[in-house]
């Protein structure tokens, strides 16, 4: 990054200096035509994004309730003794039985806080453009997020706004003193954030980090694992959502103390198991619609998960679902409790089986169909990764032209300096006044 020399605050005032520097980034950085191409397509490339992440989220509803039930837990059900912790069931690998479980710690996620602010929406630095790299975690499991700030958001609001449209939790939260950038990463200890900041000085002495070094944003809260105990087992745990512990079944920690959880077998699961499966099916198909107007990467990739999940159903006998009270109503897919409820009664084990049997029932076709969504050479992979490189390249031309910028305005900054002290040929031989900065820019 670009600094400003300290000889240069012997000629004139540190004010003078900055602003100087401050005016002339901002006009060099506003007259060049690349950025603002550059800055359309990174929009582009966020909302694209954006809308393929939508689509992973509506398919995510229908994956963990026919994830669930595939494999033959159809007719089991698992409790929990206290509010403590939340548990469902996982996989068919789940036995009847009471689990002992004693949580110690809950996951935290580490929290960084910038300095006070008098106001939320004061503009922070010259307003040229800069960028933000936020990485957490660590080898296979670092991840980065690089946010632009551009003219118009150089204040906490339009900070934390363009952070959480990059899928970071910011937000602006008022104090005693005024107002502060709050920055919250991912549960667990070794989801630890460093951040740096390329561009406007002002935001690099406000937003960078880095642990043990000297750094504008301060840590409120450490990252932390869970650590809990089940059936005599010590489990640490970068998350609350814990598996694994007890076979079949995943617990998500609300709480630490003790609690039993019970897995049973019972018919009267079956019809609230289904009920599930249809209501998430119903929310995915909804949300698929909606987002398939959104551009043509987003049109290219519902069409493929309703061709999939389509074709999932499609092996389905309709006769036999229309016994267990399920039918179509164009792609929504409906329910006669009624007729369910009928059918457990006259032979539960024909239902679970129709609905999860380990290989082609309802949930397990639909699981399977899902999953293929996520592999990666589905669509919805290949445009994520296609537009997250674009986005990498976007981010290099960004910061070459930023930091050209800087050691341009820096430049001018040390010519008018050098004028106004004498140092200028022209002014020591005509004895001139020196002219203001706006003239000696123009």
């Amino acid at each position: 990054m670009t600094t400003i020399p300290s000889s240069l605050y012997a000629a004139q005032s540190g004010t003078q200096v900055s602003d100087l520097y401050t005016s002339a980034a901002k006009s060099l950085m506003n007259q060049n035509p690349a950025l603002k191409t550059i800055d359309a397509q990174w929009k582009r490339d966020e909302a694209r994004l954006s809308n393929l992440g939508k689509i992973a989220a509506a398919l995510d509803g229908v994956a963990g309730t026919s994830g669930k039930l595939a494999a033959g837990t159809l007719d089991m059900a698992a409790t929990a003794s206290t509010k403590g912790v939340t548990v469902r069931l996982a996989s068919g690998t789940a036995m009847p039985g009471v689990h002992s479980v004693d949580v110690a710690q809950l996951a935290q996620a580490q929290q960084l806080a910038s300095h006070a602010l008098p106001g939320k929406d004061t503009p922070i630095g010259a307003g040229g453009t800069s960028l933000i790299r936020v990485e957490s975690g660590q080898g296979s499991s670092l991840v980065t997020t690089t946010v632009k700030i551009g003219a118009g958001d150089n204040t906490l609001e339009g900070i934390a706004a363009a952070m959480r449209e990059a899928g970071l939790d910011a937000k602006v939260v008022q104090g005693g003193t005024g107002y502060a950038l709050s920055l919250s990463g991912k549960p667990g200890a070794a989801n630890g954030m460093r951040v740096q900041v390329a561009g406007d000085a002002a935001l690099l002495g406000l937003l960078t980090y880095e642990p043990g070094g000297s750094s504008g944003l301060r840590q409120q809260v450490a990252a932390q694992d869970a650590q809990l105990t089940v059936d005599g087992k010590r489990i640490t745990s970068s998350s609350n959502n814990v598996d694994a512990t007890i076979p079949g079944v995943s617990l998500n920690l609300v709480s630490t103390g003790k609690l039993d959880v019970t897995v049973t077998r019972a018919s009267s699961a079956i019809a609230a198991n289904v009920k599930s499966v249809v209501e998430a099916f119903n929310v995915m198909h909804a949300s698929l619609a909606e987002l398939g107007g959104k551009d043509a990467d987003a049109a290219t990739a519902v069409r493929q998960v309703q061709d999939q999940v389509g074709k999932a159903l499609g092996k389905l006998d309709a006769k036999t679902l229309a016994e267990m009270g399920l039918g179509f109503s164009g792609s929504t897919l409906e329910l006669d409790e009624s007729k369910l409820k009928a059918a457990i009664e006259l032979d539960p084990e024909k239902v679970a089986k129709f609905f999860s049997n380990g290989n082609d029932g309802v949930a397990d076709q639909l699981a399977v169909a899902v999953a293929q969504q996520f592999a990666s050479g589905s669509v919805l992979y290949k445009q994520a990764d296609a537009i997250e490189q674009d986005m990498e390249v976007l981010a290099g031309k960004r910061s070459q032209i930023t930091e050209t910028a800087s050691r341009q305005a820096l430049l001018l900054m040390q010519q008018y300096s050098a004028a106004g002290s004498g140092g200028s040929s022209l002014f020591g031989i005509l004895g001139a006044p020196p002219m203001s900065a706006f003239d000696f820019m123009a």
